[in-house]
């Protein structure tokens, strides 16, 4: 018996009736199961006014501390630029805590200085009572 050639063709089609069937079942799995969440504002409230002007307190700018390499592994401390010594900066972080109790201190330290200048600096903002202290560091794209 001959088969026809058209015949043939037909059997190499691919069926996609079950993958649509799947498909439409996920939907309405994810239809039926998913969670609608009701809208909380509400456009119909009128909000109370205040009358007085709110006192907003502007956060200060962070006081930064440079701590600069010298030869034969020592460090000198540089704030807005003007040298300083560990004391003068714990005298001059100290005003700074007074004047503004939520005082922040950036430590930017060079590469090449010892830790110990730095938990140097951290000792002296410890001292002063100041708790919001960071260290900034360059990062360099790896290639």
């Amino acid at each position: 018996m001959k088969r026809r050639h058209h015949e043939a063709e037909d059997e190499m089609g691919i069926n996609l009736t079950p993958l649509i069937d799947c498909v439409f079942l996920l939907i309405i799995f994810f239809l039926v199961t998913a969670s609608v969440i009701p809208l909380e504002s509400d456009l119909s409230i009128q909000l109370p006014t205040h009358n007085r002007q709110l006192k907003t307190k502007v956060p200060s700018r962070p006081i930064t501390v440079n701590v600069r390499f010298l030869p034969g592994g020592r460090a000198y401390y540089h704030v807005e630029n003007e040298r300083m010594s560990l004391a003068s900066l714990t005298v001059n972080l100290s005003r700074a805590k007074v004047r503004n109790k939520d005082q922040a201190v950036v430590i930017r330290g060079d590469k090449r200085v010892k830790w110990e200048h730095i938990a140097a600096v951290m000792g002296c903002c410890a001292q002063a009572g100041i708790n919001k202290v960071s260290a900034s560091l360059e990062i360099q794209e790896l290639r």
